[in-house]
């Protein structure tokens, strides 16, 4: 058996975070991978965080990505932080040679996320980014159904939900979703793992219109959840990023596309995600109380509708040994499995993520040029 896999995470906090949620209970189980170090904005920091997870005694502490970038004992880096410091964080680590698992958005921008890769070829390190979709459960499920012909020829999907977040009132410390300079917002993270979902289900779109758009302009900062009915507004800011997202198209099968993501909460438990995909035979139906699927949430039912019969079937999606973590740790798990495997063609690489950030980069540059709809020319009549 090889050497596992040595692991330095920048972006581990003491407290509650996305790495402590998402990685750390896949690694700390794991025979693949091993954290080796730690780094965070102080050394202290990061000293806290080894202490409050009880990491081993020889888990190095690190205040700055240069020092991790140095250390011998790091095989791979994960990226963990906020998408503003993606770029400054991990240019040490891929000139030092090393292997990244970066979270997605890989960059602010396209510019970014092109710089990144192009760096990442040159030294010829492996790359992962955290579009974990695409190990999903319930997409291996819904690939499985309309690979053995259940619902016949794919005519078209249609995808609607909240995004969970961006709504008319936020916690503060979110606040970042709605700067446009920060790079993370409902466009950048919720559509682009929404959308990955679609495409590790149904293929990659042929050609396409868009719709961004603010429709609510101003959002309520509260000091508490927004649900909590003892919220205080701290203050009301101007939003800067789209709260509501339309995009429609046609696959590379042909099939059509009808896709809405707007800000906000879903109306109720189980009622958040609509997702049906139509075929000349039968009819998926997939319904989750949110649309991040690439976490996962333990209401999420399909069903199969069969136009012969009239019947309608529940699927169950099968489980696996990482379904036992803690669910946004599953899918993560997941992706670190096929990374060890070296499967190139099983986990999403930046040669991916610069796909993403293409599609999204080229909805911004029509919405700027004016060319997301156009004047109904009956208007004029």
């Amino acid at each position: 058996m090889s050497n596992p896999t040595r692991v330095g995470i920048i972006g581990l906090s003491a407290k509650g975070s996305w790495s402590v949620a998402a990685h750390l209970p896949y690694l700390l189980q794991s025979s693949k991978y091993t954290v080796t170090a730690i780094c965070n904005s102080s050394v202290a920091s990061s000293q806290a965080a080894i202490k409050a997870h009880k990491l081993a005694s020889t888990t190095k502490a690190y205040g700055s990505p240069e020092d991790l970038a140095q250390d011998k004992d790091v095989d791979l880096v994960l990226c963990a932080v906020n998408v503003a410091q993606h770029r400054q964080t991990l240019l040490p680590s891929l000139r030092a040679g090393k292997d990244v698992y970066c979270e997605w958005p890989l960059g602010r921008n396209l510019q970014e996320a092109l710089e990144l890769n192009q760096l990442a070829k040159e030294k010829g390190v492996r790359t992962l980014v955290g579009l974990q979709s695409q190990k999903s459960p319930v997409v291996a499920k819904l690939r499985e159904v309309i690979s053995r012909g259940k619902i016949g020829n794919v005519l078209s999907c249609t995808f609607v939900g909240p995004a969970g977040y961006v709504g008319p009132e936020e916690p503060v410390q979110t606040e970042y979703f709605i700067k446009k300079d920060v790079g993370g917002n409902l466009v950048t993270i919720f559509f682009g793992h929404s959308i990955e979902t679609v495409f590790a289900t149904l293929g990659q779109l042929k050609s396409f219109s868009s719709i961004l758009d603010i429709r609510v302009p101003t959002v309520d900062l509260v000091d508490k959840s927004p649900s909590d009915p003892e919220r205080k507004v701290v203050r009301t800011v101007e939003r800067e990023t789209h709260d509501q997202v339309m995009l429609q198209g046609h696959f590379e099968s042909g099939a059509l596309l009808s896709y809405h993501l707007h800000g906000g909460k879903a109306i109720a438990p189980g009622e958040g995600l609509h997702w049906r995909i139509l075929g000349d035979r039968g009819e998926l139906s997939v319904t989750a109380s949110g649309t991040m699927l690439q976490i996962g949430y333990p209401d999420v039912k399909i069903r199969l509708f069969d136009n012969r019969t009239g019947g309608i079937e529940e699927v169950q999606v099968l489980r696996d040994e990482w379904d036992d973590l803690p669910m946004p740790a599953q899918n993560v798990a997941r992706l670190y499995e096929a990374f060890a495997d070296g499967r190139k063609e099983d986990h999403p690489d930046w040669d991916a993520a610069v796909r993403r950030h293409r599609l999204i980069e080229e909805m911004y540059e029509r919405e700027r040029q004016g060319k997301q709809d156009q004047k109904a020319a009956s208007l004029d009549s």
